[in-house]
């Protein structure tokens, strides 16, 4: 099964910007893309990342199995599951995924937030990101900040990626505003590239409408 787990340097690094871009590329390119937003928080009604991402790989799958998970408060989903007295079931998650796994060509997956990020708690273990992707056996594409500060990290969510045995595809640089290119943005793709040997698979430039954001670097993943 081929695909891809994106993950954070953080929150609104641009994780479903670039998910959707994938989606959208893989499905015009003839695939059956599965999407799936395990688990989201901010929510009212319908997960907007996760109607984003049904509508750029055309899914015909339902939305339940698409984002399974939902809550109310713009939390980590470990703390709103405590604030909202909700529990989060992670073998609905599991099976869900092993479903749309299975009927489809390839996987597009958005955690939430980065690698560290708590989902749940069983007596002392809790599960985070991490074990997410752990378990989903997906290759990683991490979603980093072109600005300053970006190389500290990126460079800890590949340290914790590598020790954990987690194979990374690369990196995607974007802007998620109109920034100016100063020389740190212009010098830390090389730099992160040479400091962990993990490929810079190139910048997501701004564009307020994400249907003509370029994605020429999607040349440079193994497919």
């Amino acid at each position: 099964m081929k695909g891809f787990f994106i993950t954070g340097t953080d929150t609104g690094v641009g994780k479903t910007e670039v998910a959707y871009c994938l989606a959208k590329l893989f499905s015009e390119k003839g695939l059956k893309v599965g999407v799936m937003k395990p688990v989201a928080t901010g929510v009212k009604k319908l997960c907007r990342d996760a109607v984003l991402l049904k509508k750029a790989s055309s899914s015909k799958d339902p939305m339940d199995y698409i984002n399974p998970v939902s809550m109310k408060l713009p939390l980590a989903p470990l703390v709103a599951s405590i604030m909202e007295n909700q529990k989060i079931d992670l073998r609905i998650i599991g099976k869900r995924f092993r479903k749309l796994n299975a009927d489809n060509d390839m996987m597009i997956v958005e955690g939430i937030g980065g690698v560290m990020v708590p989902i749940s708690k069983t007596g002392r273990r809790i599960f985070y990101v991490l074990d997410m992707i752990l378990k989903m056996k997906l290759p990683v594409i991490i979603v980093s900040r072109p600005n300053l500060g970006t190389i500290n990290h990126t460079l800890l969510t590949i340290e914790i990626l590598n020790k954990n045995g987690i194979e990374i595809a690369g990196i995607i640089f974007n802007y998620t505003t109109r920034i100016k290119k100063d020389l740190s943005i212009k010098t830390n793709p090389e730099i992160i590239e040479k400091l962990s040997g993990v490929r810079a698979l190139g910048v997501m430039p701004y564009h307020k409408n994400r249907d003509k954001r370029r994605i020429k670097w999607l040349r440079k993943i193994e497919l």
